[in-house]
């Protein structure tokens, strides 16, 4: 089993993408930045599994990319409201 948790988040994006053969390239690429160690972790999890169906990895993939949703919604709000709080100081 390799652990992708002592590995740069790359090794994990690269482990996930063999399993769709690179049809996932840009989802795993955006979420490798906003949510790293999910990445990290669903590759040291397959990474001990000997068969998947298609289902099953597309799943992956879906999970991830709504943990990267979810984490980019968080920081956009998260932003608005700085950017509130700012403007209310001037006032």
């Amino acid at each position: 089993m390799n652990n992708f948790f002592k590995r740069p988040v790359g090794a994990a994006v690269l482990a996930l993408n063999d399993l769709h053969f690179g049809k996932h390239l840009n989802d795993l690429n955006r979420c490798a930045r906003l949510v790293p160690e999910d990445v990290k972790g669903f590759a040291s999890l397959l990474s001990n599994t000997t068969h998947m169906s298609d289902d099953a990895k597309d799943a992956v993939i879906d999970v991830l990319v709504s943990l990267a949703d979810d984490a980019e919604q968080l920081q956009e709000k998260l932003l608005n409201d700085i950017i509130v709080d700012s403007e209310n100081i001037d006032q």
